[in-house]
């Protein structure tokens, strides 16, 4: 997923000797920094040695021996976080909450679940994340394929492949773009009918606003180069946040003198407990026989430290070691390194899964402790949904120019007008009971304050489940029979409970009365 960056000067490509000296120097400065990143994303840095004198004949130890990755956790966990609960799309597009929606948006909509279901989105945005906390910024490639559903390609370009040419005043915008793919000869003969004796070859692609063109060694590849019918370089660029550097601000910056200091201290924690298992002997006045081998440090070993002759000293042996190997300020130390990184990063302990203790387990105490993490996430959301934002509407000016029959021109203008969003997952998982009560009060108000469509998504069931809500209260076997029954009976219920009422009310009208309250003299006065 993340492959080594090219370690090639760039002067090596003939392609690319129109570039000017500055900016040739500019992106093998960023290659040098990318390089530094992946060795500690990947962990090669823990094959670093520790210099010996010259002349040593001793193994040179490693400097990072235990090899704690704090790049590769804490990188991992932000970009895992940025997507949020999600189940079934990582990401997905909706009408904005503010406008009316009609038919234009949904069908909007569903062309940008098309284009995202086509372009593998769960996978390639998962690593497009992953790059920008790595690197500090991701690339994603638009590509127009008639072929496919949506006839739009998103894909992942990796960030040491990737040669950009800036606007000035706008970073969002691309002038130019050289992409630098290696490939071995094989591929470069089955993908394009290039026969080279290189065991590896550059394709290197250059977009320009009027123009693109595909090279492999300098021959260019009329199949795939020519005018851009597009009008705008079809690559978008992500940074994870972006202070003063146009390339985006990365993680692993913040995280490399940290993990090499919590890695250095361990180490001489180990070399300390080593040091203590396995002390020094020593001695004098002992037998000739006296060596390591003779006299191992173990339970149950007996040492013979020899005779005494004559007047002279009694053997003496002792062991070198430490009254107080490992002070209790060495563990707090390495425990402030490591709680110092995660903090510096927005990494609360809960979201690693580690009960930081507290006896109150609300919802309210999780979200404060969530909130360096929620505060980070939205902030690198606001980079992604707009990036995501720029990428859908390249795709529809694509799908505009080459006016399929089955793409509808009002989704397109809808995209355009930015009338759909990107959507995340929620942050922090919500409990199943109350988002339940949240719906079901918001449904019985008079007039409901939450339509069907937003109560389904709040449930997880999405869209397409008020079509079957509606397909079932039409269905006269499933629904209408049944609860024409049920109103039937609910009817019949409420007549017999009205009748009683009104027989109640009767014969209390009569008691209550004056001829009821007299006695009954009828019988008597006709005798």
């Amino acid at each position: 997923m993340l492959p080594p960056p090219i370690t090639l000067s760039l002067s090596e490509y003939a392609d690319l000797a129109t570039i000017s000296s500055q900016t040739r120097s500019n992106w093998e400065g960023e290659l040098l920094i990318q390089q530094k990143y992946y060795n500690y994303f990947t962990g090669l840095v823990f094959s670093n040695k520790i210099p010996l004198e010259v002349g040593s004949d001793e193994t040179n130890p490693e400097l990072y021996p235990v090899g704690i990755n704090l790049v590769k956790m804490l990188c991992t966990t932000q970009a895992d976080s940025l997507f949020g609960e999600w189940e079934e799309s990582i990401v997905h597009f909706e009408p904005k909450q503010d406008i009316e929606v009609g038919q234009p948006e949904k069908d909007a909509t569903d062309l940008a679940s098309l284009i995202l279901v086509s372009s593998s989105a769960n996978t390639i945005l998962w690593e497009n994340a992953l790059d920008r906390e790595v690197y500090g910024g991701g690339v994603i490639k638009v590509t127009s394929i008639p072929s496919i559903p949506g006839h739009i390609k998103w894909s992942r370009v990796p960030l040491d492949c990737f040669y950009p040419i800036w606007d000035p005043d706008d970073p969002d915008i691309l002038l130019e773009a050289y992409i630098v793919v290696p490939m071995t000869k094989e591929q470069a003969r089955s993908r394009y009918g290039i026969t080279t004796n290189k065991d590896i070859v550059y394709r290197v692609e250059h977009w320009t606003t009027t123009t693109y063109t595909n090279k492999i060694d300098g021959k260019e590849i009329q199949a795939f180069s020519g005018a851009n019918p597009w009008g705008f370089v079809p690559f978008v660029f992500i940074p994870r946040i972006r202070s003063s550097y146009w390339w985006g601000d990365s993680l692993t910056e913040d995280l490399i003198r940290v993990q090499d200091e919590l890695n250095m201290r361990i180490a001489d924690l180990g070399e300390a407990v080593n040091y203590n298992t396995h002390p020094i002997k020593w001695g004098y006045n002992l037998s000739k026989s006296f060596n390591p081998k003779n006299y191992p440090i173990g339970p149950g070993y007996f040492w013979d430290g020899g005779r005494v002759i004559g007047q002279s000293p009694e053997p003496h042996i002792e062991i070198l070691e430490a009254k107080n190997p490992i002070p209790q300020g060495t563990f707090d130390y390495i425990s402030f390194l490591y709680d110092w990184s995660c903090t510096s990063t927005f990494t609360p302990a809960v979201a690693l899964g580690i009960d930081s203790g507290g006896g109150q387990r609300s919802g309210i105490t999780l979200e404060v402790r969530m909130q360096p993490l929620v505060r980070a996430t939205r902030r690198s959301r606001a980079y992604m949904a707009a990036g995501l934002s720029r990428a859908m509407k390249m795709s529809a000016l694509m799908l505009k120019q080459k006016a399929y029959s089955d793409v509808k021109a009002r989704a397109l203008e809808s995209i355009l007008r930015g009338d759909i969003t990107p959507r995340f997952a929620p942050l922090l998982p919500r409990d199943q009971a109350g988002i339940v009560d949240e719906v079901q009060k918001g449904m019985s108000t008079k007039p409901p304050t939450i339509s069907i469509e937003t109560a389904v998504k709040k449930l997880g069931y999405g869209t397409s489940e008020v079509e079957r809500i509606k397909a079932m209260l039409a269905d006269e076997d499933l629904y209408v029979r049944e609860n024409a029954e049920i109103d039937a009976k609910k009817e019949m219920a409420e007549q017999q409970i009205e009748l009683k009422k009104e027989q109640m009310d009767k014969k209390t009208i009569g008691m209550n009365s004056g001829s009821g309250n007299a006695p009954d003299n009828t019988e008597a006065s006709s005798e």
